[in-house]
């Protein structure tokens, strides 16, 4: 992938990682009425999967099925726990709730759309696309204040999963946050990384060091 950013419907590594490194599938949920309709969608709310959201949580499920996933994960909240619970039957595994999973909290600009955003909160709308890593929303967090409880876990569940795969279902901004670090890219540019509702991306994680699998 020359532009070095991975396609949401490029192939799965088919072989099992190699001894010392853990495999994430690291997946979005399906889309929810916030989602179909533009409204920000964090940590302070939580909408359920739509009539396309469940289609689409099924489909993932068909392309995941078979896959040697040892254990799936999930956000509490209801949008990726029933994604989890979708994929979960094809696996044959139990979701595992992980909190730390869950979506940045978007504030104040929970459940209002881009427009009013941008009309009600100019300049910290401004401010915010220039540098998400360290201004939050307001009322909100940042994507430093996510990685500080997202790395942790992520890590722990590297260390207990050591040469399998497993399955993280939870959203946009922690994948944002991982592909980010993965690629060396800015989060000014995360809309460019493709994370739609049930893509799914494949990082690797060995001795703290985090890639994209070999020949992605």
């Amino acid at each position: 992938m020359t532009a070095g950013i991975p396609l949401a419907g490029a192939a799965l590594p088919l072989e099992p990682p190699r001894r010392g490194i853990t495999r994430f599938l690291l997946v979005r949920h399906g889309e929810t009425e916030y989602k179909r309709t533009g409204r920000w969608q964090g940590a302070g709310s939580d909408p359920p999967l739509n009539a396309k959201g469940r289609l689409q949580a099924r489909v993932l499920a068909r392309r995941l099925a078979g896959r040697p996933a040892a254990a799936l994960y999930t956000s509490p909240q209801r949008r990726a726990r029933e994604t989890a619970v979708i994929i979960g039957q094809r696996l044959g595994l139990d979701p595992r709730t992980a909190p730390q999973l869950r979506e940045i909290h978007h504030g104040e600009w929970e459940g209002k759309t881009m427009a009013a955003v941008r009309g009600d909160w100019p300049e910290e709308y401004r401010a915010y696309e220039a540098d998400p890593r360290v201004t939050p929303r307001p009322g909100g967090e940042t994507y430093e204040e996510l990685g500080e409880r997202l790395w942790p876990a992520l890590a722990r569940f590297a260390d207990r999963h050591r040469g399998q795969e497993i399955v993280c279902v939870t959203h946009g901004g922690p994948i944002r946050l991982v592909l980010s670090r993965v690629l060396g890219r800015p989060l000014t540019e995360r809309h460019a990384f493709g994370v739609d509702n049930a893509s799914v991306f494949a990082v690797e994680e060995a001795g703290g060091s985090w890639r994209l699998p070999a020949g992605a």
